[in-house]
């Protein structure tokens, strides 16, 4: 049970509610009389004597509520629905009031990340990476270049003497260069029971005697026939001339290669201070192949590079030296433009080694 007294204004006094339903007037009025009237209410909850008339004491309204329950104090809205509670710490308030800016944590991710990936940050990076590259490439370069100075040179052909002798596997053949091969004795064919030669070829060589095997001889195109025609020169000289072996030092082929005649060391039969090469062929009728030419002239060139022809040697055709056809017209129009071609034995030229003491005879020695 609720007591109420009201006070001036009976709008404002004290009264209970019960339920949801507010009493009318009538019987606001009806339960204060009861109140006043029963002794079990006037002693249950005593009303102080002085709330109504102390100055002090002005509430607008002073309710007491005991044992009451569904109570509604003003203006009631009713929500017909489910509803959450949430409970909020300090750091989700402060997640909030940046949700609330237009700020999450994803957003401040975002943001590093697009300043991260700016285009001034990725310029950066670019010029960075660019850099270490060419540092890389400058360095490289500079070690492959200190390893090339600093690369032991081979020994070039003023170094080293190189003859066609037992100096290489005999499996393969020496090339002078440009395709230009060395076929020594034992690959040719040589005899082996050759008288020995007696007459060493004195070194530097002044002279350099151009001559051809002629007698209507085809010139050879390849090792096979070429080995053919060195063996043939061979047994002709000695068994039809007389000669201890292959008359010339060297002999030149139609595809250019060399064959090793009496080589470096001795002298062939024509004269002692000499280096003879043969053009393999009649070259009265035929013309040299511009291998031929090349291979004769890379021949000359390594034998003053290792010391076999002196550097300002002289070079002349057997036909100025005597009577002869030899090396053929179509040969001696070749070499007669070569730098170190020498006009002796010509018009009112001086005859070839005057000035070494040499005599006509020295040129046919048949030796």
């Amino acid at each position: 049970m609720v007591e109420e007294n009201h006070g001036s204004m009976p709008d404002n006094a004290l009264w209970t509610i019960q339920g949801r339903d507010r009493p009318s007037a009538s019987q606001r009025l009806h339960n204060l009389t009861s109140a006043t009237s029963s002794p079990m209410a006037s002693s249950s909850l005593p009303l102080p004597q002085n709330i109504f008339t102390n100055p002090a004491i002005q509430p607008s309204s002073v309710i007491n509520l005991s044992h009451s329950t569904d109570v509604v104090i003003g203006p009631m809205t009713q929500y017909q629905g489910p509803v959450s509670i949430y409970y909020m710490d300090a750091s989700m308030e402060a997640h909030a009031m940046q949700t609330a800016a237009g700020i999450n944590s994803n957003g401040i991710g975002n943001a590093n990340r697009s300043r991260d990936s700016s285009p001034s940050k990725r310029l950066t990076r670019n010029t960075i990476l660019l850099i270490t590259l060419i540092f890389l490439v400058l360095a490289t370069g500079l070690i492959v270049l200190y390893v090339e100075l600093n690369r032991p040179k081979p020994e070039g052909p003023s170094n080293k003497a190189i003859y066609f002798g037992n100096t290489y596997d005999h499996d393969t053949f020496p090339n002078l260069g440009n395709g230009h091969l060395v076929i020594d004795r034992e690959q040719w064919g040589a005899a082996k029971t050759t008288p020995a030669l007696t007459i060493p070829l004195k070194k530097p060589i002044p002279y350099v005697l151009i001559t051809h095997i002629g007698v209507q001889s085809l010139p050879c195109e390849n090792i096979y026939k070429c080995s053919i025609k060195m063996r043939t020169v061979q047994d002709s000289a000695i068994a039809e001339k007389s000669l201890p072996d292959i008359q010339s030092n060297f002999y030149v082929s139609e595809e250019g290669n060399i064959y090793v005649g009496r080589g470096w060391d001795w002298a062939n039969t024509y004269a002692n201070q000499t280096l003879a090469v043969t053009f393999m062929g009649d070259y009265g009728r035929f013309q040299p192949s511009a291998k031929q030419l090349e291979g004769v002239q890379f021949l000359l060139a390594h034998a003053v590079a290792n010391g076999a022809l002196e550097v300002d040697y002289k070079l002349v055709g057997q036909n100025q030296t005597k009577t002869s056809k030899s090396p053929g017209a179509y040969v001696y129009r070749e070499i007669r433009k070569w730098p170190h071609f020498y006009g002796c034995g010509m018009d009112d030229g001086p005859a070839c080694g005057v000035e070494l003491g040499m005599k006509p005879e020295s040129w046919d020695g048949k030796q």
